[in-house]
């Protein structure tokens, strides 16, 4: 392709990126993108209702029409990557077209959910205050940003000890006093691998954002899931052992009732590439405000040139990746050439429904608050030899009693101590199969957890509020 090719939508402008073997200017690829976003926003009756302006009509008065705009509120987990920095972007552009073409109305309110470890947290101020100065500020009367703390997950008058006994693989938990509880950094440096950290980072962070959203009474949730993240999501859920979730995850036709009150949830990105999304950011000047993520230039056509003393990324070798990234990285490789394949991954993942529940009764895992369709426990007993060889000479003794002696030997013992324990003081606990393999690989197969946490997210969202005078601040300098 040369270089002054003309956007094959508008033939009049010099094409700056090519997706799906299409030519696009900056203004016709932000439309693009836009439009297919826009599309799910309205994809049923319900999402209608939040983001179309209301008026007056035979069944409502014009106060009850503003009652609704006003009421419409969506809110918007950020995490400071491309996808959610461009849906927000999508959202703040159709704001600011609904105040010019209904003299000022809106027909919906954003509240943005930054959740943070205290590492971050600076930074990450920094960049939700630029957000709301520069690039939210013709909208910011219609903007709110929320920073929540992740270690709030932790604050409970109750605590619980969930154990993973090895030998028949039922979970047990009894209780424990607080001062036993552990910070949620503590509780991820116990995992033995990056997988079961991301994985219980994911169950603390999703249980915030959606604790957050039935406390607050809002519309719905607006998830900032690329195509590409979508298909990872998938395939990575049947390796942890989660295949089970993958129907409600996608869900965005139904009411989700996990956390007591209904509340919908929405993935407005589901028809767009990761590849497109981080070329929106680079033509949208959106990169300023990005965390800890990188985007790719795969679809400028004028790449963006690489520092001359920069260092090249260092290569992660795959037994230290996660199951993730690994997902992440088989798409990213063929998202040029095969991007059809991540659809049908995500197409089919759509058609999928819960699977047949074959316990008694409607259970909920006491880790990740999903649905419990089957005895995890039992299946895992029925596929496992778990009872060991028994020592038959001298020798086999001194080397048992060596090992014994050995830091692994003591940390075992340790483990059978506190096995011994739950069997007298534990009782039988709900825990699906993904988060019995996740307690495989914490430290003596136990972790401290929250018993109730019915006020967490609402006792420290007072004391992290990006409000108007911070805009004020900003505007004095």
């Amino acid at each position: 392709m040369g270089i002054n090719q003309l956007c094959k939508r508008c033939k009049t402008a010099e094409a700056a990126v090519v997706s799906r073997k299409e030519p696009f200017c900056i203004a016709c690829f932000r439309k693009f993108v836009s439009l297919k976003q826009r599309k799910q926003m309205m994809s049923d009756q319900y999402f209608q209702d939040i983001f179309k302006v209301m008026y007056p009509d035979k069944k409502k008065t014009a106060e009850e029409a503003e009652r609704l705009n006003q009421g419409s509120r969506i809110l918007v987990p950020l995490s400071f990557g491309s996808s959610s920095i461009v849906m927000l972007d999508v959202l703040n552009d159709t704001l600011t077209e609904q105040r010019e073409m209904h003299r000022g109305k809106t027909g919906f309110r954003i509240d943005v959910l930054v959740c943070y470890l205290k590492d971050d947290l600076e930074e990450l101020k920094r960049k939700a205050e630029a957000l709301m100065t520069v690039k939210l500020r013709d909208n910011k009367n219609s903007v709110k940003v929320h920073l929540v703390d992740i270690e709030s997950s932790m604050n409970s008058p109750d605590f619980t000890r969930i154990h993973l006994q090895d030998s028949t693989y039922m979970v047990r938990n009894a209780s424990v006093s607080a001062n036993e509880a552990q910070s949620v950094k503590e509780l991820l440096s116990s995992c033995s691998n990056r997988s079961a950290r991301e994985d219980l980072l994911n169950i603390i962070k999703t249980a915030i954002i959606k604790r957050f959203g039935v406390q607050g009474g809002y519309k719905a949730i607006l998830w900032g899931h690329s195509t590409t993240r979508l298909a990872d999501e998938i395939m990575s859920l049947v390796v942890k052992g989660r295949a089970s979730q993958i129907a409600n995850a996608l869900n965005d036709s139904e009411e989700d009732f996990e956390y007591g009150e209904p509340l919908r949830n929405l993935h407005p990105m589901r028809d767009i590439l990761l590849s497109e999304i981080d070329a929106y950011c680079f033509v949208s000047d959106l990169t300023q405000y990005l965390h800890k993520y990188k985007p790719q230039d795969t679809l400028l056509v004028n790449k963006i040139p690489v520092a001359p003393d920069a260092q090249p990324p260092r290569a992660k070798l795959t037994k230290n990746m996660t199951i993730n990234e690994l997902a992440r990285q088989y798409f990213d490789g063929i998202e040029g050439s095969y991007s059809n394949v991540i659809s049908t991954v995500v197409r089919t993942g759509a058609k999928l429904d819960d699977p047949e529940n074959s316990l008694k009764s409607k259970v909920r895992c006491g880790i990740c608050n999903n649905t419990v369709f089957c005895d995890g426990s039992h299946w895992l007993r029925n596929i496992t030899v778990t009872s060991s060889h028994p020592i038959e000479d001298a020798e086999e003794e001194a080397m048992f009693r060596a090992w014994s002696a050995s830091e692994q030997g003591k940390v075992r013992g340790e483990y059978l101590k506190l096995t011994s324990e739950m069997e007298i003081s534990g009782h039988e606990f709900p825990v699906c199969y993904g988060c019995i393999l996740t307690l495989g690989e914490v430290k003596h197969k136990s972790l401290i957890w929250p018993s109730s946490q019915s006020n967490s997210v609402e006792s420290v969202i007072e004391d992290f509020i990006i409000s108007d005078e911070s805009d004020s601040e900003h505007e004095g300098h």
